[in-house]
């Protein structure tokens, strides 16, 4: 039950941090600053919560950073894309998905740094 609400607390607060950005940052910079800081974030937290309680892990990661990034709404302007030009489409599915695994990997390199092997 504890995991549970843990999750439930983080998520709450994830999305609530993304519809402040949402409200702060115009138009679809909004959702690359949240996708880009969200990815970086959740490698940068594997690491460093590594030894860390279940709880304590299912609150950031999966719970706060799982619901401030957002698939749902990258998968939605990826569609409106593609449905404009499949080449716009493409750029854009491919840039953003980059954008995020780069920012991940940054993140978990960061995160290394001072974690004792």
């Amino acid at each position: 039950m504890k995991r549970m609400l843990a999750v439930g607390f983080g998520g709450m607060a994830g999305s609530l941090l993304r519809a402040w950005i949402y409200a702060a940052v115009p138009g679809t910079v909004s959702l690359w600053v949240i996708n880009i800081i969200g990815s970086f974030l959740i490698g940068f937290a594997v690491m460093k919560l590594s030894g860390k309680s279940a709880e304590l892990r299912l609150f950031i990661s999966t719970g706060l950073l799982g619901s401030f990034t957002t698939f749902s709404a990258f998968s939605n302007d990826w569609f409106r894309a593609l449905e404009s030009s499949a080449a716009a489409g493409i750029v854009y599915g491919l840039a953003m998905t980059v954008a995020a695994v780069a920012a991940a990997a940054a993140g978990l390199w960061l995160g290394r740094k001072g974690v004792k092997e």
